[in-house]
């Protein structure tokens, strides 16, 4: 089951790594978010392609303002569009919270965002149901 465009939002993150070893590690790493439609690399360059919830704007503001502390890259360009209506686990309903740490290797509890304003991973035992 697929979420209506209005209740998520779509952003793609353009990236540079310091290596090209690098921008295949973040693409390896990013790809198991519930949250990602699809995430690779070419060369230095990384794109994702990212279905969140409304309320997860922040996280993308956040990848464009620092994205050495979210994904780990040099530096990134963030778009949201509504051009494309891609599907991740999340808008499809096939996260289940029964993991730790998160699909990426954060551990929510850990981050500063944890309780305000993130409400962890869906896929994780941390995620706080509202």
């Amino acid at each position: 089951m697929q979420a209506n465009q209005a209740t998520h939002l779509v952003g793609v993150v353009l990236g540079q790594a310091d290596t090209s070893l690098k921008a295949a590690e973040i693409a390896k790493k990013y790809a198991r978010c519930p949250y990602c439609a699809s995430f690779s690399s070419s060369g230095k360059s990384a794109m994702g392609v990212f279905t969140l919830p409304q309320g997860r704007r922040w996280w993308l503001e956040s990848v464009a303002d620092d994205p050495g502390a979210r994904l780990g890259l040099r530096t990134a360009e963030v778009l949201e569009t509504s051009v494309l209506d891609v599907s991740s686990p999340w808008t499809r309903g096939e996260v289940n919270p029964n993991l730790h740490p998160a699909p990426c290797g954060i551990d929510c509890r850990q981050c500063v965002c944890y309780g305000k304003p993130c409400d962890g991973c869906p896929a994780t035992l941390d995620f706080l149901r509202a």
